[in-house]
C-alpha cells in the first residue's frame, strides 16, 4: 500500500499511520468488489446507529423531520460514500465517543483513541473534553492512543514500525504545510487557511487533474505571512472554542458538540469535500433548534436557513463551470461559518422566559404589600 508498487505514484500524499495497515488486512484479503460492498454496508450500518442515537437524544421524532435533517449532509455523505474514504468511520468514532460521554466514558475512550490513531484530527477534541470536565476520558483517550500507535510493532517490529510512523509524520508535516496548497489535494480545500491562500497569494491550478478552476486572488502576498495569518486566526478560534465549552453547561453538551465540529472543519489545514460529512451533526442539531426552539432570536434562525438552504441548493447546479466557481468562493466554507455562526448564537443565547417569570413574582410580591398595606390603613380608619 505504502511503497512504489502501490500503483499509485511515490511518495504517496494520502498516509495512515501503520495501524490503518492492519485494520485493513482483511478488506485486503477479499475480492475488491465484495470487500467495497462490506466497506460501504459498515459505513451505512454506522451512519444507522450514529443517526438513531442523536435523533434519540435531540427528541427528533418523525420520519420528515429525519429526512431533513439528512438532506442537507445527503451530498457530502454520497460523496464520501463514493470514494470510499475512511473519513465516515473517523467522524463516526469520534461522535460515537460524545454521545457515550457519561453513560459509558470507557468506551468513549476506546472510540476516540481509535480514530485518533487512524487519522491525527480527532486529537483536536481531547483539550476540548478537558475543559469540558472530562478529564478521565482525555487521559485514557490519549494512553490507549499510544498503545494503539506502538500494537503494529508487534507485526511490524520496533525498527519497521518507527520507521512508519516517521514517514508518516513527515507526510502529515509536509501536506499541513504552504507548499501543499492546492496541488497536494486536488481541487480547493474549505478551511480558512486554504480561503486565505486563494485570495491572498496567486496559486497555480495548472498542476490539478482538473486545471479549470477560476483564478480569483485579490493580492499577492508572501505566502509565509499568510500562513502566519492562518495560525493566529486558528489559535484565536480553537481558544474561542475551548473558552466557549468551558462556559457552556454540561447539560448543554450536543449544541456544543455541534460548534466543535464545525471549529475543525474550519481551522484544519485542508478540509476537503469528504471531510464534510462531519456537518451531519451540526445539520441536525440546527434542524432540531429550528423546529423546536420557537422563541430562538432571528438572526440566529437566518444563519441556520442560509446555511440549509446552501447545503441542499448548491449541488443542484448543474453547471460544471458554475460549480468550480462555488468551490473556489468557498461556498461549502460559507455555509460551515454560518452552522457555526448559528450554533454558537444558540449556545450563548438565554430563553427570555426565565427574567420574564422573575417580574411577576417580584411585582406580585410587591403588590401584596401594598395591599396589605392599603387594609391596614382602612383598618386603622375604621372605612
Amino acid at each position: 500500500m505504502y511503497g512504489p508498487q502501490s500503483g499509485i505514484g511515490w511518495p504517496q500524499v494520502y498516509r495512515y499511520p501503520p495501524l490503518f495497515l492492519l485494520l485493513f488486512v482483511p478488506f485486503a484479503l477479499l475480492p475488491l468488489r465484495f470487500a467495497a460492498i462490506l466497506w460501504a454496508a459498515l459505513k451505512f450500518t454506522a451512519l444507522g446507529l450514529l443517526a438513531r442515537a442523536l435523533f434519540s437524544r435531540l427528541g427528533t421524532h418523525g420520519l420528515v423531520w429525519q429526512l431533513l435533517s439528512l438532506l442537507p449532509a445527503l451530498p457530502y455523505l454520497a460523496l464520501e460514500f463514493h470514494y470510499g474514504n475512511v473519513q465516515f468511520f473517523i467522524f463516526a468514532l469520534a461522535g460515537a465517543a460524545l454521545l457515550c460521554l457519561d453513560e459509558r466514558p470507557a468506551l468513549a475512550a476506546v472510540a476516540l483513541a481509535l480514530a485518533i490513531s487512524v487519522k491525527v484530527a480527532p486529537l483536536f477534541f481531547v483539550p476540548y473534553l478537558i475543559v469540558r470536565k472530562r478529564m478521565a476520558v482525555a487521559g485514557l483517550a490519549l494512553a490507549l492512543t499510544v498503545a494503539l500507535t506502538l500494537l503494529p510493532a508487534g507485526y511490524f517490529g520496533w525498527h519497521t514500525n518507527a520507521s512508519l510512523l516517521h514517514r508518516w509524520l513527515q507526510q502529515e508535516l509536509g501536506v499541513a504545510s504552504t507548499a501543499g496548497e492546492p496541488a497536494i489535494i486536488g481541487f480547493p480545500s474549505q478551511s480558512v487557511h486554504s480561503m486565505l491562500m486563494r485570495f491572498l497569494v496567486p496559486l497555480n491550478y495548472a498542476e490539478l487533474t482538473d486545471s479549470n478552476y477560476p483564478k480569483l486572488n485579490l493580492g499577492s502576498f508572501d505566502p509565509r505571512m499568510v500562513e502566519l495569518l492562518w495560525f493566529v486566526l486558528a489559535a484565536a478560534g480553537y481558544a474561542g472554542l475551548l473558552f466557549l465549552a468551558w462556559r457552556r453547561p454540561q447539560s448543554d453538551n450536543l449544541t456544543i458538540h455541534g460548534v466543535a465540529f464545525c471549529m475543525l472543519l474550519l481551522l484544519q489545514p485542508f478540509t476537503q469535500m469528504g471531510d464534510l460529512v462531519i456537518l451531519f451533526w451540526p445539520v441536525c442539531i440546527a434542524v432540531a433548534a429550528l423546529h423546536d426552539d420557537a422563541d430562538l432570536p432571528a438572526w440566529i434562525r437566518a444563519a441556520l436557513y442560509a446555511a440549509l438552504a446552501l447545503m441542499v441548493l448548491k449541488p443542484l447546479v448543474p453547471d460544471r463551470t458554475t460549480q468550480r466557481l462555488f468551490q473556489v468562493l468557498g461556498a461549502d466554507f460559507a455555509a460551515t461559518c454560518l452552522l457555526a455562526a448559528g450554533l454558537i448564537g444558540k449556545c450563548l443565547w438565554k430563553p427570555c422566559s426565565a427574567a420574564i417569570t422573575a417580574v411577576p413574582n417580584k411585582d406580585s410580591g410587591l403588590a401584596k404589600r401594598r395591599r396589605a398595606g392599603t387594609t391596614q390603613a382602612k383598618t386603622a380608619t375604621g372605612e
